[in-house]
């Protein structure tokens, strides 16, 4: 089943990069804004799904009385998840402006 997942999420990404290919002969011209909306989707999308399942991980915390460092397996790594939220959303804001500030590069 991943294998099917990850196509469907990789087939934008392949598209422009196909329709680069024949439009210029090469690799090198891809589309500038298909691209920041494909990054800008993806991202969106990871934070989404970071979002669901640290919500998944508090529930299940709180319905076998367990917590969210026994079940990351530590401190260090519900630290990392936090981490990684961030990032996400750092991501997701800086793709999402770029792409409505219309810039080319």
């Amino acid at each position: 089943m991943p294998l099917p997942f990850f196509l469907i999420l990789a087939m934008p990404l392949l598209a422009f990069i196909v329709a680069g290919v024949t439009e210029r002969g090469n690799a090198s011209w891809i589309n500038a804004r298909g691209v920041n909306i494909v990054i800008f989707a993806y991202s969106l999308i990871s934070l989404l799904i970071s979002i669901v399942l640290l919500i998944n991980m508090g529930k299940y915390a709180d319905a076998y009385g367990s917590s969210p460092t026994l079940i990351t397996g530590g401190v260090f790594w519900l630290i990392m998840d936090w981490m990684r939220m961030v990032f996400l959303f750092i991501v997701s804001v800086v793709s999402g402006l770029k792409l409505i500030s219309g810039s080319k590069t």
